[in-house]
C-alpha cells in the first residue's frame, strides 16, 4: 500500500476495524455491528463475527481515510 497509510486498529473491534472488507453497520436502536463484506462470496467467513477478531485469512488492510 503506498506511504502504508491504514486505519489504526481498534481493540475492542479487531482486524475488521481495519480491513478493507468490513462495515461498521448501526442499527435503528443504535447498536453497533461489523459486517463481513467477504461473506457474501464465501461461506467460510461470518456474515457478523463476533468481536473482537484477532486472526482471519481474509484480512486485508483497508487504506486511512
Amino acid at each position: 500500500m503506498p506511504g502504508g497509510d491504514h486505519p489504526p486498529l481498534d481493540p475492542a473491534v479487531g482486524l475488521c476495524s481495519a480491513c478493507r472488507y468490513a462495515q461498521q453497520v448501526v442499527s435503528g436502536r443504535g447498536s453497533t455491528f461489523w459486517l463481513c463484506g467477504r461473506a457474501r462470496d464465501d461461506s467460510r467467513f461470518r456474515k457478523y463475527p463476533p468481536l473482537p477478531v484477532s486472526r482471519c485469512p481474509g484480512f486485508e488492510p483497508g487504506e486511512e481515510g
